[in-house]
């Protein structure tokens, strides 16, 4: 069915010609080490949002296969709720930062990412499970824009290659989240391969204050 989709979408898309640039580049200055420095709050804190990311999305099914003795058709429920959780939270996030202002939603977005990671963590049944990684994916879900936003303004000019070195801490986190997850799940501990980010979860507080924003623009 998926190849199926994938062929029509393939069938109804145009080429279209790329306009040429007339424009000689223009070399910039470099970042600095005090930039890197303003740089790292952001860092440390998409770090931790794409190891929540990995560890749910990656081992989220077996979690509950394995140790909620969930079926075969209701392991992957949890992954789902995950997803629909973040497109609450990316659609909502605008809203808000207005309303509230960025670092009142990190902050928030923080805690319930640490709560609802600990309600994996000691869901005793996969119900409950499911229900705790729609939270997760709800409050990390805002993270990673207001990230993205927030560090770009830091140099206007350049903000290009600002984003290319921030999303250096993504892949980490892909890869720690994943592995470290994946290393305590096959010696039987994954409830705490899900307590474990949620400690990681309470330092994002201590950078919330860094995610400030000037008066009428938009995060995402």
């Amino acid at each position: 069915m998926q190849a199926g989709v994938l062929l029509i979408v393939a069938a109804c898309l145009r080429t279209h010609t790329l306009p040429v640039s007339v424009q000689e580049p223009t070399a910039q200055a470099p970042l600095g080490r005090r930039l890197w420095l303003r740089l790292l709050p952001f860092g440390l804190v998409l770090l931790v949002v794409y190891v929540v990311d990995s560890t749910v999305s990656a081992w989220s099914a077996v979690y509950l296969r394995g140790t909620l003795d969930a079926s075969l058709s209701v392991a992957p429920m949890a992954y789902a709720a995950y997803q629909a959780g973040t497109v609450v939270g990316r659609a909502t996030v605008d809203r808000l930062v207005q309303r509230v202002g960025s670092v009142a939603v990190v902050r928030t977005a923080a805690l319930v990412v640490a709560g609802t990671l600990l309600g994996m963590a000691a869901a005793p049944s996969w119900p409950v499970a499911v229900l705790a990684a729609g939270g997760v994916g709800l409050g990390a879900s805002v993270l990673a824009p207001l990230c993205l936003a927030s560090a770009a303004r830091l140099r206007p000019t350049a903000s290009e290659t600002v984003l290319a070195r921030l999303n250096l801490f993504n892949y980490a986190g892909v890869v720690t989240g994943g592995a470290v997850s994946g290393l305590l799940g096959s010696t039987g501990e994954f409830r705490l391969a899900y307590a474990a980010p949620a400690a990681l979860a309470v330092l994002v507080l201590t950078g919330a204050r860094h995610f400030t924003r000037p008066p009428g623009t938009s995060e995402t």
